[in-house]
């Protein structure tokens, strides 16, 4: 009895050493900042292209920047500001899992689609959506630096008026490495919005505003840090140096 005690008592001490430091070593600063993407109040800064899938009605769909907001964010604007939201007029010729897409016209140098480049480490990502009770659904894609793409649900827009629609970034989705710098950003490559098959798609709009991400800014500084600043590397290594 009293060996069994004392293998008992031993084996509670290994598994507080081992466990606490653990526990202890995940401890990290944080900064979580609020940073807007994209609020479509200057359309002219941020172009969007807007694409329908195969059965899209020819010329649809179609896009507008018109002056609105979402009440709940704005309030009633008795300032008269000019805010903006990027709507979307639609139409299929037949019901199915038809699709629209939202991306942002930002390219590299060879033409090649690189997305909103989203700082920090990325805990989440919403925006607001106007529906109008079509029974349709969104999903966001988001770009690692390998080219990875991630594409996480947003939820169903199949209700009236402005909500807001929320996703956490999984922790699947890398956003580090272990070599310098050890930052790994993503970038948001689009929006899709889904229809489903048993829904009316002859009409319909949909608006969007106000992209924005909760994010950790937090940076661990070290000694020469500043060499991994990726401006400074393009700076010193010219527009040749490749990524990690």
């Amino acid at each position: 009895m009293r060996r069994a005690s004392l293998f008992f008592g031993l084996f509670i001490l290994m598994f507080m050493l081992l466990v606490f430091p653990i526990a202890a070593n995940t401890d990290r600063t944080l900064n979580l900042v609020s940073i807007i993407l994209d609020d479509f109040d200057t359309p002219q800064e941020n172009n969007w292209i807007v694409v329908g899938s195969k059965f899209a009605t020819p010329g649809f769909p179609k896009v507008a920047f018109p002056t609105a907001w979402p009440e709940a964010l704005h309030g009633a604007n008795r300032e008269g500001i000019d805010y903006r939201v990027l709507g979307i007029w639609g139409k299929f010729d037949r019901q199915g899992f038809n699709y629209i897409e939202v991306i942002p016209d930002i390219r590299d140098e060879e033409g090649n689609f690189t997305g909103i480049p989203i700082p920090g480490i990325v805990q989440m990502l919403d925006l607001w959506v106007w529906g109008s009770m079509h029974d349709f659904y969104m999903e966001v894609h988001l770009m690692d630096q390998r080219g990875f793409i991630h594409v996480l649900d947003l939820g169903t827009i199949m209700h009236t008026g402005w909500q807001n629609l929320r996703v956490s970034i999984p922790g699947r989705i890398s956003q580090g490495r272990r070599q310098v710098p050890h930052a790994a950003p993503l970038s948001l490559m689009k929006f899709v919005i889904w229809t489903r098959p048993w829904e009316r798609v002859d009409n319909f709009y949909v608006y969007l505003d106000q992209i924005k991400v909760l994010t950790d800014m937090f940076v661990t500084r070290f000694d020469g840090d500043d060499l991994a600043n990726p401006e400074n590397v393009q700076r010193i290594w010219g527009s040749a140096v490749e990524g990690n």
